[in-house]
């Protein structure tokens, strides 16, 4: 099951100017310090080293604790070196990337970068965890989702979190649908295919060059058995120039094996 998936699930700028743009600094001891790690991290991150850049990143959070502008960039990272991490060292990973967006959204409650990477980092861990905890999770990723857009709309990646939501409970099996009546009272109102749908297309009107939402809404077009929709998004795709994310390069992979899938259907 790919919550996807709830993940994050993924902005849609240049990596330089994601991790370069953020919070106003403060002159504070230890921010000189932080922000040169900071673009470190930013470099490191432009060339897809991820765990380049989180170790620059921690850094930085040793020179300056509790600086929202670290903890949201280290949650955000953590999120995407998690996706591909499994066993134990996944789980540590993502509950790191959890507890850094928290003491993010601690630092700054009405900043939407906290509230999104909190939404990401618990989809990530939902995808680690059995049917019972995701359904469990799903609650707050919605809360903060929701939380996350009432402060920026304009976030992209907050919608492909909230079309991922939708898309999960929308297509939950009797077991499952028996589970979320014990967890949640029942399947959330409002969960649908038709909103998965819409919100990812908000999505990609709102960074139409990010792999990943374009990948995420072939596979709901999959989903729902509207092949030329979904050939249409993963060809789309595929040809986009891989500059919104380290990721992309794993994402186009993934595109076009959904592609060769279609082609053998």
């Amino acid at each position: 099951m790919r919550i996807a998936s709830l993940s994050v699930a993924c902005c849609a700028a240049l990596p330089v100017l994601i991790l370069l743009s953020a919070q106003p600094v403060l002159s504070q001891p230890g921010h000189d310090r932080s922000d040169e790690l900071l673009g470190q991290a930013a470099e490191r991150y432009a060339r897809g080293d991820l765990k380049g850049a989180r170790a620059s990143t921690q850094e930085a959070l040793s020179a300056a604790p509790g600086r929202f502008t670290v903890l949201h960039r280290l949650a955000r990272i953590e999120s995407m070196l998690a996706e591909d991490v499994s066993g134990e060292d996944g789980r540590r990973l993502v509950a790191a990337a959890v507890e850094h967006a928290r003491e993010a959204v601690k630092s700054a409650p009405d900043s939407a970068a906290g509230h999104l990477e909190l939404a990401v980092a618990l989809g990530r861990q939902a995808l680690k965890e059995g049917p019972k905890t995701q359904l469990s999770l799903s609650r707050e990723i919605k809360s903060e989702v929701d939380r996350t857009l009432a402060l920026n709309p304009a976030q992209g990646r907050a919608w492909h979190v909230l079309a991922l939501w939708n898309r999960r409970l929308a297509s939950l099996n009797f077991m499952e649908r028996t589970i979320a009546k014990t967890v949640l009272g029942g399947v959330p109102k409002g969960a649908s295919m038709e909103n998965a749908v819409a919100d990812m297309q908000k999505s990609i009107e709102l960074e139409p060059a990010y792999v990943n939402h374009r990948l995420e809404q072939g596979r709901t077009f999959m989903q729902l058995k509207r092949t030329s929709d979904a050939r249409r998004e993963l060809e789309r795709a595929v040809s986009l120039p891989p500059s919104g994310s380290p990721l992309d390069p794993k994402y186009q992979a993934e595109a076009r094996d959904l592609l060769a899938r279609l082609k053998k259907n």
